[in-house]
């Protein structure tokens, strides 16, 4: 899927953003800021982020919300890319270089050979039609689509959301835990959605709904070791979804959304959430 943008708040170029944009990040609201015809624009991945962006410029404002010096519960980590931080989720790093080389191809790959390759279905276009074979005996199509992703905004936005509820499993249940869960979301969501049919489609966003179940299942049977997971975050992440669902996106000129990958990503997430706070008796000694 391409994500949009959307103006989440406009203020004269002379105005200092630069503690507002470390509270975003704090609160794990991916923006980007830039400069047209002398008003600085601050630009959000989704419309429910809007109203929250405006609320909290007009908090800070007032004084009512501080930049926090250090992360507590509820309160996510501004992203870092330092070496120590970079450092601390290998496998999440390597995924996210994986996903990069992922969003290169669809741009580089003009004859359509190294795609049909990576592709859940063994594609090939026939009469102007695309078909598609299952694929028996090739196991890394159940995975590999994850790593495609078609546009700008898909990719900067699946590699946020990656980093953070991906980096906040890997650095406090280890390597193994988030390798194990990317591999079971991303197989179990890439084969709901070819189930739908034959297409191309690809990206992290179902891995990324099933870790945000893992982690909402997580952090409510196992409240003494919670991850820090922002408040409402949640929420917001599911009314995308249903938004995407309802066919909004479509309606909007954003094209097609791969909505089953999603939902079953989601699912898969909060039945692996389940299974590992019940299961899991081990103490979480790290934190994110």
């Amino acid at each position: 899927m391409m994500m949009s943008e959307f103006v989440g708040l406009r203020v004269p170029a002379t105005a200092d953003l630069e503690k507002f944009s470390a509270l975003l990040w704090q609160l794990s609201l991916p923006h980007r800021i830039s400069e047209e015809r002398g008003m600085l624009v601050v630009w959000v991945g989704a419309e429910a982020h809007v109203a929250q962006v405006q609320e909290i410029y007009q908090r800070l404002e007032r004084g009512d919300l501080e930049i926090q010096a250090a992360p507590a519960i509820g309160v996510a980590k501004v992203p870092s890319m330092s070496h120590r931080n970079l450092a601390s989720a290998p496998v999440v790093l390597v995924l996210l270089l994986l996903s990069l080389v992922g969003s290169i191809l669809p741009y580089i790959d003009r004859n359509f050979e190294i795609l049909p390759f990576l592709s859940f279905y063994q594609l090939q276009v026939v009469g102007g039609d695309l078909q598609g074979a299952w694929p028996v005996g090739q196991l890394w199509r159940l995975i590999t689509p994850a790593f495609l992703h078609f546009g700008l905004m898909h990719i900067v936005f699946n590699g946020l959301w990656l980093w953070e509820l991906g980096g906040m499993i890997e650095r406090r249940q280890g390597a193994v835990r988030i390798l194990g869960l990317v591999l079971l979301i991303a197989a179990g969501s890439n084969i709901a959605q070819a189930m739908t049919g034959v297409s191309l489609f690809g990206g992290m966003s179902g891995v990324i709904y099933g870790l945000l179940g893992y982690i909402v299942v997580w952090n409510r049977l196992r409240a003494a070791t919670p991850f820090p997971l922002v408040k409402g975050v949640a929420v917001v992440m599911v009314v995308w979804l249903l938004v995407c669902m309802a066919g909004f996106t479509e309606l909007l000129g954003l094209g097609a959304v791969a909505n089953t990958a999603h939902l079953s990503g989601l699912v898969l997430g909060l039945i692996l959430g389940l299974a590992a706070a019940l299961l899991d008796r081990k103490p979480e000694s790290a934190t994110s």
